[in-house]
């Protein structure tokens, strides 16, 4: 299958037949992120006192920052997608990007919960600009996108929880994987 690098954004992205090399890699990183919060899970099951032990305040507060990033990367993907803006190939890629943030939503959601604490819902509103054409959608995303990858960076570096640093770990894949996508339609550089 050839991989086309340089793509338009004023032009359809490449579309693929069956499943793509992406695809497996995604559906690998959500098997990975559903063991990591499954490992939470057995860990306030088996012996919750280890848990506490490092720092689970601290992990919780930076739970809920990335749970506010996805929210508004969601919100985002929406709002472009009910743009009528979007080129079906671009939008298709939007949609999925909105599904792999769905994913870390509701993974995030499931370990708060499983700590004891009620997840913060959306805003109802956010405010993305005015969003004319194609171009102001891709750039808005790529915004998002860069901003939750150096989050995640950041925030990763001061989980003490094992199983949440694994699970921030797969997200922040995720992220790099959407802005890389994004930069490149974009004609940005990637190195």
């Amino acid at each position: 299958m050839k991989t086309e690098t340089n793509l338009n954004p004023q032009q359809d992205w490449p579309e693929q037949d069956g499943p793509s090399q992406g695809t497996a890699r995604r559906d690998w990183i959500r098997l990975a992120s559903t063991a990591s919060a499954g490992a939470i899970l057995c860990l306030l099951t088996g012996n919750p006192k280890r848990l506490y032990a490092q720092s689970l305040q601290g992990d919780l507060g930076i739970l809920t920052a990335a749970l506010y990033l996805e929210h508004e990367a969601i919100a985002a993907y929406q709002a472009g997608a009910e743009s009528k803006l979007l080129t079906p190939g671009v939008l298709a890629v939007a949609v999925a990007f909105q599904s792999d943030h769905k994913y870390h939503r509701d993974g995030i959601s499931g370990v708060l919960k499983s700590l004891g604490v009620t997840p913060s819902g959306p805003e109802k509103k956010y405010n993305f600009g005015h969003l004319h054409n194609q171009n102001d959608i891709l750039n808005l995303a790529r915004r998002l996108e860069h901003g939750a990858m150096v989050a995640y960076a950041t925030l990763a570096s001061n989980i003490k929880t094992t199983a949440v640093l694994n699970f921030g770990a797969n997200v922040l894949v995720d992220e790099v994987r959407h802005h890389t996508i994004l930069n490149a339609a974009l004609g940005g550089k990637n190195y």
